[in-house]
């Protein structure tokens, strides 16, 4: 199952795998968005795409999130993706709401550079939970697939919609990417609300992806060996709140 997964992953530069979150794990993930909302609202900044609400500061506001970055059920993946050195990145929860009107164009991008001298060609690797079920008629993530030697080139090629393939999967279904391959959210018009939560992953010799999300002191020092290593190389951000509060 592993090798087969890294194979595909190698081929495609993402992988999809169902029933990561259990019902029980989902319900006090939605239920901490509730909350979260309701109580700090001004930390959920409003994009103008469809509805889209989102917040880099979860960690700080509940504990509820921190199992969702080191899941016994996606890090072994997530290690033999990225291999020595996996430190976290990043982390922001995200609400899409329903839309009853013409959804906007999507917006694809890619999130970092690629990582030539990488086995899989990775600099950073992204990890998307589906806290919702998602299908053709609903808000969705889409990925350009890409094999390895397609991100050894110095200048990515460009990003090509005609190629590009929507994901689909059950609420607890989390989705692996390459961040460096071109993708988007499709926003639909639609009914049913899609949450997402998006972690990023790096490698502690390389610098920090971006300075959104400050590390809680209980994640950054607390723990055991492993953890404290894991999250051993905080953003500035992280760095300056450690060191002054």
């Amino acid at each position: 199952m592993m090798e087969e997964s890294l194979d595909f992953f190698r081929d495609n530069g993402y992988l999809v795998v169902a029933d990561v979150l259990s019902p029980q794990e989902l319900a006090g993930l939605n239920e901490a968005i509730d909350r979260d909302r309701q109580l700090y609202p001004p930390l959920w900044r409003g994009r103008k795409e469809g509805g889209r609400f989102q917040s880099v500061s979860s960690l700080l506001s509940s504990r509820a999130f921190d199992g969702t970055i080191r899941h016994a059920k996606i890090l072994p993946l997530v290690e033999a993706l990225m291999g020595p050195k996996l430190c976290f990145d990043e982390f922001s929860v995200m609400v899409r709401e329903s839309l009853a009107g013409e959804p906007p164009a999507a917006g694809w991008h890619r999130d970092a550079a690629h990582g030539p001298e990488h086995p899989l060609a990775l600099k950073n690797l992204s990890l998307i939970y589906y806290l919702t079920d998602v299908d053709a008629k609903n808000h969705c993530f889409a990925i350009m697939p890409e094999g390895v030697e397609a991100k050894r080139t110095e200048q990515p090629e460009p990003i090509d919609p005609g190629r590009c393939v929507e994901l689909y999967g059950r609420a607890g279904t989390a989705i692996l990417f390459n961040a460096g391959s071109g993708h988007a959210g499709i926003v639909k018009t639609t009914e049913q609300e899609r949450r997402t939560i998006h972690i990023y992953y790096g490698h502690s010799s390389q610098a920090a992806l971006s300075n959104h999300t400050i590390v809680p002191r209980r994640l950054a020092q607390g723990g055991d060996e492993s953890s404290r290593t894991f999250y051993g190389r905080p953003n500035l951000a992280t760095q300056l709140v450690l060191a002054n509060f």
